[in-house]
């Protein structure tokens, strides 16, 4: 699989966490301490006003991370735009890895908490990962090794089917791992 633009979104474990949430100041903060490893941070964007929108974005020359309520579902969402090296097993354990990290990082600085039990996975180039079966057939094995070695032998892999949207995943698990584990792990 050739896709780069990855995506991975961790959800909060209560939504209502994030009403009246600034983290303008929070996402400031991290681009003067150069707080995401291998990541140019640049700029903050508050979208809080658009419902069901991306609400506040970090925008990294690498990727966008925003606290994203696409769907009414508020979590964490990790885009990436910048190529990442190596084969696709590789570039979705790196994604998933900067994703846990950030997710850690707002955890311990403010008073969000996110959870494992579930966690979506997207392709957003419709070219090379079109939303069809083949796609999943081709990513299916890297996925399932990663999410296993990362969440446990609980984690399963669901594919909703083809739709006119965007390749997606749902990762699920037991949720026993939390965010910093996960982090932990992805870095082993």
């Amino acid at each position: 699989m050739n896709a780069q633009k990855l995506a991975v979104k961790l959800f909060l474990r209560d939504p209502s966490q994030a009403h009246g949430l600034k983290l303008v100041p929070v996402f400031q903060q991290w681009i003067q301490l150069h707080a995401l490893d291998d990541h140019l941070l640049i700029d903050v964007a508050d979208y809080d006003h658009v419902l069901d929108g991306p609400g506040t974005v970090l925008v990294a020359h690498e990727a966008n991370l925003s606290l994203d309520s696409t769907g009414g579902r508020p979590g964490l969402l990790y885009q990436r735009k910048q190529p990442l090296p190596g084969p696709f097993a590789d570039r979705a354990a790196a994604i998933l890895r900067y994703a846990a990290t950030a997710a850690a990082r707002l955890q311990e600085q403010t008073r969000l908490t996110f959870r494992t039990d579930e966690i979506t996975f997207r392709i957003s180039d419709r070219l090379l990962a079109p939303n069809t079966e083949e796609t999943f057939a081709a990513v299916q094995p890297d996925l399932q090794r990663i999410t296993r070695d990362l969440l446990g032998p609980s984690a399963q892999l669901t594919y909703p089917g083809a739709t006119p949207t965007l390749f997606e995943v749902r990762i699920t698990s037991n949720g026993t791992t939390t965010v910093s584990d996960l982090a932990a792990r992805s870095l082993a």
